[in-house]
């Protein structure tokens, strides 16, 4: 690799983002038509099978001139290079995104909702809810590890302060569209130099298409079957992420997973609520006396009197509002006066039925726990009524709990994109030696904050329990030598690295310290000098 320090230079650029060529291969790499992974794969792609391949097959292999290529060869590029479903290419996905937002209005999934990303959106005192991190690559110089260490962690801050992750209700409603409508994607707006990013715009997901332009560079385009919308836009102006996999037959996001278990849940809850308030009163039974009347002024009669003592019930099954005859709330109790004529008097009776058991709750139950297991939410989430303890140790770490972590743990590797995408293109335009650099790309992450006190409790733990095995591991396998001195297998350096997980950046600020506290000790003694610089091979560990 070049040097890194000798790469940072000034990018000149004009226009338009996407005319610039610096931002075109930034992101979206270029490659050789005649000789890219596409032109010489020999299967058929899922998204490319979504069109005639029968009739464009041969002109794609071929590298036939065609416009009428152009659509498969993008399908083409967005099986190879894309792992993220499009909503583009489902036509039911708007429809069913509507549903979805309804859907989530509702209070039992609201409740869901909230405590799932109250889970994946945790902050740290200083109001960060993740810090990027690099697995850095020992083979580059130290000096040029530092650089990069710093001008990511710069980026970083920069990104976070644009999108207004500061304020903690906007990483919070992004997390939570993220969960309902599955898909989130934002534009990178670059300055007029195109070397600087300067700010974020939500765009809809579904007006976006993948595309390979004429260069051989990826990007999308948004709005392609409209003339007057249509945009062009680089890979490198586009985040985009996706709840479900590339023509997935899975949920097209979390939310949809709730609908099935709630629409049972609401079934069962309403029809309590209609049985008990249509047996809240007794049934009446009328018997009107018509004798001696024509059979038309005989049904005028029962039609007046039924309009008179009819109750019309109504239940809002959304806002849960209950009316009767078009007024709130059940009257308490019934009167009715009747005259008596000449065919005799009405006869009103009472008929009453026995109901279900209202205070049994063991089928409501039931299917509150079966939309609390599809949720994959730990059930204590959910318990008001008990508080259950933090432990720290192995047999209070329930399998639920380490279910859910995973789960979480997906959830994250997918919208971390927000943030990394963004950070790493503004590092490679700053540092120019990384940008064909794919194994950078690879080796940047997010590492998220934690519940503190519950987090920190159990690194301590772990943290005691390495240090065991470390001092164990240390004092075992002694040998001798030929003069009989121990001799001990292990380093200790490699088991600090392997076991207590310590970072390049950790194991550097040890050292300083150490050396600081021992010159602070030989001073106080009357020892003159400072001891000699240590090397990597040098690095006294304390164990």
């Amino acid at each position: 690799m070049a040097s890194i320090y000798k790469s940072i230079k000034t990018i000149k650029g004009g226009g338009s983002s996407f005319n610039s060529p610096k931002l075109r291969t930034l992101a979206g790499r270029g490659f050789d038509y005649k000789d890219s992974v596409i032109l010489n794969s020999e299967a058929i792609g899922s998204l490319e099978n979504e069109l005639g391949w029968e009739q464009n097959n041969a002109l794609l292999r071929y590298g036939a001139d065609n416009v009428d290529t152009n659509d498969l060869y993008n399908f083409a590029a967005a099986d190879v290079y894309s792992k993220k479903n499009i909503p583009f290419f489902d036509q039911d996905y708007p429809t069913k995104r509507d549903q979805l937002r309804k859907y989530s209005l509702q209070d039992e999934i609201e409740q869901i909702l909230d405590i799932l990303v109250d889970e994946l959106i945790v902050y740290d005192t200083k109001k960060y809810f993740a810090d990027i991190k690099w697995e850095e690559d020992l083979n580059i110089k130290k000096s040029e590890r530092a650089l990069i260490r710093e001008t990511l962690a710069s980026n970083f801050k920069k990104m976070y302060r644009m999108f207004g992750f500061k304020n903690e209700n906007t990483a919070w409603h992004y997390g939570k569209k993220y969960s309902v409508d599955g898909y989130l994607s934002f534009e990178i707006i670059w300055d007029k130099s195109k070397k600087n990013i300067i700010g974020f715009k939500e765009i809809d997901p579904v007006s976006l298409t993948p595309k390979v332009f004429k260069d051989g560079t990826r990007g999308w385009v948004q709005y392609d079957n409209d003339p007057v919308k249509s945009r062009d836009l680089n890979d490198s102006q586009i985040i985009f992420i996706s709840y479900s996999a590339i023509n997935s037959e899975g949920r097209v996001s979390y939310c949809e997973r709730l609908v099935r278990s709630f629409n049972l849940l609401r079934i069962m809850e309403q029809s309590r609520i209609i049985w008990s308030v249509v047996n809240s009163s007794y049934k009446t039974k009328f018997i009107i006396p018509v004798a001696g009347k024509s059979k038309n002024i005989a049904k005028q009669t029962v039609s007046n009197l039924m309009q008179a003592y009819r109750e019309n019930i109504n239940f809002d099954t959304d806002s849960g509002e209950l009316e009767v005859n078009g007024k709130p709330m059940l009257p308490f109790n019934k009167e009715y006066w009747v005259p008596e004529g000449d065919s005799g008097t009405p006869q009103i009776e009472t008929i009453g039925g026995e109901g279900p058991d209202l205070s049994d709750t063991t089928q409501l139950e039931y299917f509150r726990d079966k939309l609390i297991s599809v949720s994959k939410l730990p059930k204590n989430r959910f318990m008001k009524d008990e508080s259950p303890t933090f432990e720290s140790s192995p047999e209070g770490y329930t399998r639920e709990e380490i279910y859910f972590e995973r789960f979480l743990s997906r959830i994250r590797a997918q919208f971390q994109e927000i943030l990394v995408k963004p950070t790493l293109l503004q590092t490679k335009m700053d540092i120019e030696a990384l940008r064909d650099d794919e194994k950078f790309d690879n080796d940047v992450y997010l590492e998220w904050a934690k519940y503190d006190v519950f987090e920190e409790i159990k690194e301590m733990e772990m943290f005691q329990k390495r240090i065991d095995v470390i001092s164990s591991a240390k004092d075992s396998l002694i040998d001798y030598d030929e003069e009989g001195n121990e001799v001990r297998y292990f380093s200790n350096e490699f088991l600090v690295k392997k076991y207590l997980k310590m970072t390049e950046d950790e194991i550097k600020l040890n050292e300083s310290l150490k050396k600081k506290e021992d010159d602070e000790i030989n001073n106080s003694s009357g020892a003159t000098g400072a001891t000699g610089g240590e090397t990597d091979a040098d690095i006294d560990l304390g164990f």
